[in-house]
């Protein structure tokens, strides 16, 4: 069930019936009487044969006291793409990994890529790493040396650079496995002064030992200010 509810997530104009089957590696048959249960309770919302996440995730979160999403409209990630030149990505965390929840500005391999694995672990990109900088110092440690369980430096070296981030407010490097070959730029969304999202830019065809420009990471920051609360 997790699984249909994050494949119904992956892309803002939600998944099929189809897709959401292929997702999970199930009959259509079979998904289709869960994914009317899902719908029936909130979890799912379904309009012209396109599924989406519905109010019943959020519900529970807000009960527990789980910092929201960051409300980051589409439109301003379409518009901040198109001023910077670049794709644009709003990531959260979930659990110990990064997950994109929405994008902008992609071409098409981009939009495949990213479409297909937007998931990956907090280290591994550059989202990530903004995320995981900013949690408390005991989980970060936990994640850090979980990662690199056979290898204290690399572990060690994270967390300077995780030290690194919460000074300069922001992180640039590889992009990761979601894009290889990609550079990167992120900053920290945050509600209530606590960061709950990350926006990023990557950059494909990036020269090698490439960055992306310190005008690019100012832009962000200074949009990310409009859009924490």
């Amino acid at each position: 069930m997790a699984g249909l509810l994050e494949a119904a997530a992956r892309r803002p104009g939600g998944s099929t019936l189809s897709g959401l089957a292929r997702a999970v590696g199930a009959p259509v048959s079979s998904v289709q009487k869960l994914v009317d249960g899902l719908v029936a309770t909130g979890y799912l919302d379904e309009r012209e044969r396109h599924y989406t996440l519905g109010p019943a995730p959020w519900m529970l979160a807000a009960r527990a006291g789980a910092p929201p999403v960051p409300a980051v409209p589409h439109e301003a990630l379409t518009h901040l793409s198109g001023v910077i030149g670049l794709p644009v990505l709003l990531a959260v965390r979930v659990g110990d990994d990064v997950v994109y929840v929405d994008w902008a500005g992609a071409d098409e391999s981009f939009d495949v890529a990213i479409s297909a694995r937007v998931r990956a672990p907090l280290p591994d990109t550059a989202a990530g790493r903004v995320l995981l900088a900013f949690l408390p110092a005991a989980e970060r440690k936990r994640i850090a040396l979980a990662v690199y369980d056979a290898d204290p430096a690399a572990a060690a070296a994270l967390l300077d650079a995780c030290a690194r981030i919460r000074d300069t407010g922001a992180e640039r490097g590889e992009s990761g496995a979601v894009l290889p070959g990609a550079v990167a730029a992120a900053v920290p969304l945050r509600h209530d002064g606590v960061v709950t999202g990350a926006l990023s830019v990557a950059e494909r065809r990036a020269e090698p030992g490439g960055r992306i420009p310190d005008a690019v990471v100012a832009a962000l920051s200074d949009v990310t200010e409009t859009w924490s609360t």
